[in-house]
């Protein structure tokens, strides 16, 4: 059941820069841009750059801690 989860969390931590990703590209109008740097989508969902880079952050450490919970199981 442990190795299960620690599957689970490695395949969201996967998934989740992806669909931020594609979030980010749906919710991203740019002929309302009022300036070249700004992305309107960052209005809307909240995933601009920076948004980005915490999705993938957050996504890293999620497939780490699920890579040492699998671990762990296996080991018991």
């Amino acid at each position: 059941m442990v190795r299960l989860l620690g599957k689970l969390m490695q395949i969201v931590g996967l998934v989740i820069l992806p669909a931020a990703i594609v979030l980010q590209l749906i919710f991203d109008d740019p002929d309302t841009n009022e300036s070249e740097l700004e992305r309107t989508g960052q209005d809307v969902f909240g995933f601009g750059v920076d948004g980005l880079l915490v999705a993938m952050i957050f996504g890293v450490c999620v497939f780490y801690v699920g890579r040492m919970v699998e671990g762990y199981a296996t080991r018991q």
